[in-house]
């Protein structure tokens, strides 16, 4: 199918498109029977038809045996005619009298035969003795002067006495084709078996299609009477091919066959039906040529029904098509409707389910779906009074860390002074932590500046702990320029400290590394202080706080670290915990690497 089309098709409207399926889904099978039950019908008609025929040749054919035989029992009752022997047998230049009174004597026998069959046949007997006795009007002139090495004679002779039958060939008519078969016998002395003379008997045309018009005739047929030799004897109701040898294009298929029908074209291309039958006593084959439009013309009957019904069946099929797709699509176009207008902001708009199909379920979706996006929206609304009154609290309580921040300086200032070299870094380091925690701005800062803070905040807590606490700090050069989240690591540097070294007995070590491992950064704090059991480790990795023997002490920095981990970078952000009783604690954070700050990190922020 062309994109075009496609296009077109899949752009129609879901009502359209239903139109257009039912009636393909009723159209095609309603075409398909129609046309196969019309095939078959016509098929089955012209089959029957041509059985009915098949069956009348038949009948035609032992009409034209009988005819035969009856034409051989003719010829030898004129041979064994003890008046006819005799006459014959006579000297043929014998005294007028006595040969007008042979004449009349045979002349009545000859009469009295083609009296009783009432036949268009002619008679002929002729004498070696010169006689001639003749049943028509006229003795053609090469029955008169007859050379016994013609034709039938020659046949005849040849055949000793028995019957034998010839076709007349070219017959060269228009109207009256006279005689188109003979029959002919060589007459002998019964006593002494001496040829006497022959007789002949002349059938006309019009005798031998009387014989075949008896069969089923179809307009616009044509019926063939031929011979062993493929001879056209008579033929109806054109005759041009009469005397002559069948040219048709279905004559060799003929001739090789002994009954039966089949289908041919005729010469301007029009389909016919050829059947044909053949006397197993004569060899004759009575052809019947007929149109196949002539034997199907009662299938117009069914033709015309089966359109009928199929014209009933489309029109039908397009009223269950427009009433179906109108009924099944009609809730779907409310529900669109109704969407339009919850696009517009109506969340105040509901979809009355009836029934519990899938547009029914679909409604019910729609409605929770309305429903979710009116409480997101309230609820959104109050975060953001919320978080209004938060930013005001917070400016408001601002004046505290900046006035702690300028009295740490000032104390700064005086440990200079008196030159206490301990007090004024100690001072100044929390004055950085100080300055970094009350700075606005995005949440992500580079790795630099992050393990800047985390020194700071190491330098406080040795200034706490002496010499309990050794810390070592190793981070590759190639990360200080990436970006990672404000206070990511200090968490857990101050969970080290107090849940791990703390509660050790003498001085305890920890380790920050930070390493670049493929498109990752793993930020690894291990301890080798008090550890954790295996209840411990399963609360923390399932999200509960941990607390630690020490009253007081809980981990909660680690749970707000999973969420901001998830918040910020999703599932590509890991954190890991290992850790036994004794022997310290490994946690280790892994991070996509960022090479800036990005402003959807402001969106998150904002969130």
């Amino acid at each position: 199918m062309p994109s075009k089309w496609r296009a077109y098709l899949l752009g129609m409207q879901l009502k359209h498109k239903l139109i257009v399926f039912f009636l393909l889904l009723a159209i095609i099978p309603l075409g398909v029977l129609g046309a196969f039950s019309y095939s078959q019908s016509s098929r089955m008609i012209l089959d029957k038809v041509c059985q009915t025929l098949l069956e009348s040749l038949s009948q035609v054919n032992y009409s034209i045996d009988y005819f035969v035989q009856d034409i051989e029992q003719l010829s030898m009752y004129i041979y064994g005619n003890e008046q006819v022997q005799e006459v014959l047998a006579k000297d043929g230049n014998r005294g007028p009298e006595e040969k007008h009174r042979d004449e009349k004597r045979i002349q009545a026998i000859l009469e009295s035969f083609i009296g009783f069959k009432n036949w268009d046949i002619q008679i002929y007997l002729l004498g070696t003795n010169g006689d001639r006795y003749f049943t028509g009007e006229l003795l053609p002139r090469e029955y008169n002067e007859y050379n016994e090495n013609w034709g039938l004679f020659r046949i005849a002779r040849l055949s000793g006495g028995n019957v034998v039958w010839d076709t007349h060939y070219a017959m060269k008519k228009t109207e009256d084709f006279g005689v188109v078969l003979s029959a002919g016998r060589q007459i002998r002395d019964i006593n002494s078996n001496e040829p006497l003379g022959y007789v002949v008997i002349d059938i006309g045309e019009a005798e031998a299609a009387d014989k075949y018009n008896k069969a089923q005739q179809i307009p616009g047929g044509q019926m063939y009477l031929s011979d062993r030799n493929g001879y056209v004897i008579s033929s109806s109701p054109s005759k041009h091919q009469v005397g002559a040898k069948l040219t048709e294009a279905f004559a060799s298929r003929v001739s090789k066959g002994t009954k039966g029908y089949f289908r041919t074209t005729d010469a301007e291309g029009e389909a016919q039906m050829v059947v044909y039958d053949t006397s197993q006593v004569t060899g004759f084959k009575l052809i019947s040529v007929v149109p196949v439009s002539s034997l199907t013309k009662d299938g117009a009957v069914i033709r015309n029904l089966t359109l009928l019904i199929m014209i009933a069946g489309i029109v039908l099929s397009i009223w269950l098509a427009i009433v179906l797709s109108v009924n099944v699509t009609r809730p779907l176009r409310k529900l669109g409707g109704l969407m339009r207008q919850a696009e517009t902001g109506n969340l105040n708009v509901t979809f009355p389910t009836q029934y519990d199909d899938e547009v029914g379920q679909l409604g019910r979706s729609f409605n929770k779906m309305v429903a979710q996006l009116h409480t997101l929206i309230e609820q959104d609304y109050q975060k953001q009074i919320r978080v209004q009154e938060a930013e005001l609290k917070a400016i408001q309580a601002q004046f505290n860390p900046h006035f702690l921040y300028n009295v740490l300086d000032s104390i700064n200032w005086m440990a200079r002074i008196h030159k206490i070299d301990d007090i004024s870094r100690t001072v100044l380091s929390l004055g950085e932590l100080l300055r970094f925690s009350i700075r606005k701005g995005q949440p992500f800062i580079t790795i630099e500046e992050d393990m800047q803070q985390i020194r700071n905040y190491l330098l406080l807590q040795k200034m706490r702990y002496r010499d309990k606490l050794n810390v070592v700090v190793e981070v590759d050069d190639e990360v200080l320029s990436y970006y990672t989240l404000k206070l990511l690591i200090q968490p857990l540097v101050e969970n080290a400290i107090t849940h791990g070294l703390e509660m050790k007995e003498g001085m305890g070590t920890l380790r920050i590394e930070c390493r670049r491992e493929q498109d990752k950064v793993v930020f690894t704090v291990t301890d080798d202080g008090a550890g954790m059991s295996e209840d411990q480790l399963r609360q923390l990795e399932s999200g509960s706080a941990y607390r630690s023997s020490k009253s007081g002490n809980t981990a909660i920095g680690l749970g707000n670290l999973r969420k901001r981990l998830e918040l910020y970078f999703g599932e590509e952000a890991g954190l890991s915990l290992r850790s036994a009783p004794g022997a310290g604690t490994v946690v280790k954070v892994t991070i996509p690497i960022r090479e800036s700050a990005g402003e959807e990190l402001d969106q998150a922020n904002d969130r």
